[in-house]
């Protein structure tokens, strides 16, 4: 439910979103990027990256990613802090 709060105003004022959902459960968000291709949505504007630890501390690490969300845990928080 998150990125639905977040995908819609960063992709409105111009930025792109990479997703990564949780490796257990990423149907939802397939189901999510399929409605937003049919919907007209560009390549590129959303993206979806998946893995767990490594994905998520290259996502922290990369230079050109300003903002970083999570829904987890505080060890999921800590981690990414």
């Amino acid at each position: 439910m998150v990125p639905l709060w977040m995908y819609p105003l960063a992709i409105t004022l111009g930025n792109t979103f990479v997703l990564k959902p949780s490796e257990k459960v990423p149907g939802a968000t397939n189901i999510m990027i399929d409605l937003l291709k049919e919907s007209g949505v560009p390549d590129g504007v959303v993206n979806v990256v998946h893995g767990g630890a490594p994905t998520v501390t290259q996502i922290c690490e990369h230079p050109d990613i300003k903002t970083v969300s999570f829904v987890g845990g505080n060890a999921a928080g800590e981690y990414i802090y």
